[in-house]
């Protein structure tokens, strides 16, 4: 039986998402209410956008740049779920949108691109107002919307359970990693490219 005493009994904001920046500099954060955007060391709060009274599920910075990624989220999401808009912090507005068949579950952004990872597919855009599609790629169930953008290589699930899929950005060369006899739990790329981890369900 638990008889402590509880420390803290605020309820306190809910975080829908948290993801660093490419330099792992600052990260940011998904709430009920908007997002916030941290610097790592040491750890302060740089900028709050909690004034938008609904939800952020994702939000995805690009580098140190004005430039977020938002996807709604939450019990009265901003946006869609299936909307991805490019948010000019500076200006205070949105100034890309795209809008996709089901819901957004990642997103990556570098300078020259917008990288989206939906259920069971990549879809890749030139960072460019208004955006062009580049390439889009089938991949199996990906319920947590594994997706790793570096600056050469892009690394995602494939086709088949375990597998993953990696891209040469300037060649658009595909190399397929039997990395895992079952579904990917996890996926990140080394900052400089060279190392790839992956993590399986067992």
């Amino acid at each position: 039986m638990n008889t402590r005493q509880v420390i803290d009994t605020s309820a306190g904001p809910v975080s829908h998402s948290a993801a660093f920046n490419t330099d792992s500099s600052s990260f940011s954060v998904g709430l009920d209410t908007g997002f916030c955007v941290f610097n790592s060391e040491p750890c302060e709060l740089k900028v709050s956008r909690v004034d938008f009274n609904a939800g952020i599920g994702v939000v995805e910075m690009l580098g140190q740049s004005n430039y977020l990624a938002l996807v709604g989220g939450g019990r009265k999401p901003k946006y869609p779920q299936n909307k991805l808009v490019i948010w000019d912090d500076a200006k205070q507005r949105a100034v890309i949108t795209l809008e996709f068949r089901t819901s957004v579950l990642r997103v990556r952004l570098s300078k020259s691109r917008i990288v989206v990872a939906l259920h069971n597919s990549i879809h890749i855009f030139a960072f460019s107002v208004p955006p062009q599609k580049l390439s889009v790629f089938e991949t199996a169930d990906n319920p947590h919307g594994l997706v790793c953008l570096g600056s050469k290589l892009l690394a995602f699930p494939g086709r088949s359970l375990g597998q993953v899929q990696l891209v040469e950005l300037e060649t658009g060369n595909v190399s397929i990693i039997p990395a895992h006899s079952s579904p990917l739990r996890a996926l990140d790329l080394s900052p400089n490219g060279e190392v790839l981890a992956t993590a399986g369900e067992t």
